[in-house]
């Protein structure tokens, strides 16, 4: 089966699992990122190393159709930023990390957190001109844990993604032809700064959540005119013996960062 991958590193265990099903990878497309919180240095690294051609720029519809004519038999996208030109000639599937048709929108893993949602899961489904709304063609549920962070509900993604990729590929044609319509779902916003901020005198388990929401990513802490950026919080009541290199005082306890 050859393909076209559209990403970047947040989903790259895809990208592995396509090659070791013996997908040929034809041209990798990914975006500009930061290479701070968000990156692209393993899929890039991945098509150096193969000698697959890349780009950072945009997919375009006169692309998809020179892949069309290059006999490309599917697309697949896993945390592609841009939209991508939709024709129906061409199999194209998304992978989405959450429960699909619950949790549309661009980064619905912290938001599953900070709504204390019981389970999340992973989605493969086709993709069409409204971000997250194509057919499903593959799911997974897992339960969130109540000390759940954005660290290790990434993990959980990652350890279903072989096994979703190895179903997927073993039968790709069948599984398109009978995907399900997802329904009506619910589309969750980007989450703000406003919403990656904590205060004191917040409750304890307030600060908790957005800290385990956005673990590995920046949170805020606003004191009066003072703004910190956090990046592995921790919330607890008490210090421990060893006292770590950064702590901050709140209301209900302290603030712990870890890097």
């Amino acid at each position: 089966m050859k393909i076209v991958y559209l990403g970047y590193d947040l989903l790259y265990p895809a990208l592995e699992a396509l090659y070791q099903e013996q997908c040929g990878v034809q041209t990798i497309f990914t975006f500009p990122t930061d290479n701070r919180y968000e990156f692209n240095r393993e899929v890039i690294g991945f098509a150096e190393k193969h000698r697959i051609p890349w780009t950072a720029e945009r997919i375009t519809l006169t692309d998809i159709h020179t892949l069309i004519n290059q006999g490309c038999d599917a697309i697949v996208s896993a945390g592609y930023i841009y939209r991508i030109p939709v024709d129906h000639t061409l199999p194209m599937v998304n992978i989405h990390p959450s429960l699909l048709p619950r949790g549309r929108g661009p980064w619905p893993m912290p938001v599953t957190i900070l709504r204390n949602e019981a389970f999340s899961g992973v989605t493969i489904h086709k993709v069409e001109s409204s971000f997250d709304t194509g057919d499903i063609l593959l799911q997974e549920k897992f339960s969130v844990s109540p000390r759940e962070n954005l660290e290790t509900l990434m993990q959980k993604v990652y350890t279903r993604l072989p096994a979703m990729i190895r179903t997927l590929v073993s039968d790709f044609s069948h599984f398109y032809a009978h995907a399900t319509p997802q329904g009506e779902g619910t589309y969750w916003p980007d989450p703000d700064d406003e919403g990656a901020t904590v205060t004191p005198d917040m409750p304890g388990e307030n600060i908790d959540r957005v800290l385990r929401a956005f673990y590995g990513y920046p949170c805020y802490l606003k004191r009066e005119q003072d703004l910190r950026e956090i990046v592995k919080g921790k919330f607890v009541t008490q210090l421990p013996e060893k006292e770590p290199a950064v702590s901050f005082r709140v209301d209900a306890g302290y603030i712990i960062v870890e890097q």
